[in-house]
């Protein structure tokens, strides 16, 4: 259902990596070889950054890709596994939230303000907060439906060990060498 919501934040997450690249390395070398200095260049870096981070936290929700301590869930019973799962999910739709409502907050206050070198106004820079907000809540939103129903999150106990194995997990269910 929302799998081309997370395609599109991966692809905008690109393309604003690359273009911090391409700022970073026009400024450098036309610093180093012209002597010339671009100042919208530090400013425009520093709010692909930010927004970047965005965006990245909106998109790591969907794949459920947060720090997880798996050591502590890795032995729980189905029962334990699913009251922590509800109880973190719960977290990030409480995270997701406050980043909602503080960050229309914060964009209505700067939204008159203007950058100090490309003078944009603050308020487009900031809007990317109670945008990726919403956008973590309905990944959240549909976590917990999905959970609700007896399915576990993304990737649950083996992010990063594909030879890693929840008790819960079945024999059939497992893909590769054990």
């Amino acid at each position: 259902m929302t799998e081309w919501l997370k395609k599109f934040l991966h692809a905008l997450a690109a393309v604003m990596l690359l273009a911090i690249v391409l700022i970073v390395l026009l400024n450098v070398v036309l610093r180093y070889f012209f002597n010339i200095g671009l100042g919208w260049t530090e400013e425009a870096a520093r709010f692909l950054l930010i927004a970047i981070t965005f965006v990245a936290a909106a998109a790591a929700v969907k794949e459920w890709g947060h720090f997880r301590l798996l050591i502590a869930t890795k032995w729980m019973s189905p029962r334990g596994l699913v009251a922590v799962q509800i109880f973190a999910i719960l977290v990030v739709l409480a995270v997701s939230a406050v980043l909602l409502r503080y960050g229309i907050a914060i964009t209505q206050v700067s939204w008159s303000q203007t950058s100090p070198t490309m003078e944009w106004k603050m308020g487009y820079l900031y809007s990317i907060v109670p945008v990726c907000g919403a956008i973590m809540i309905v990944f959240g939103l549909e976590h917990l439906w999905n959970v609700i129903r007896g399915k576990s999150t993304p990737l649950q106990s083996t992010a990063h060990d594909p030879h890693a194995t929840h008790p819960a997990q079945s024999a059939e269910n497992l893909e590769g060498p054990v």
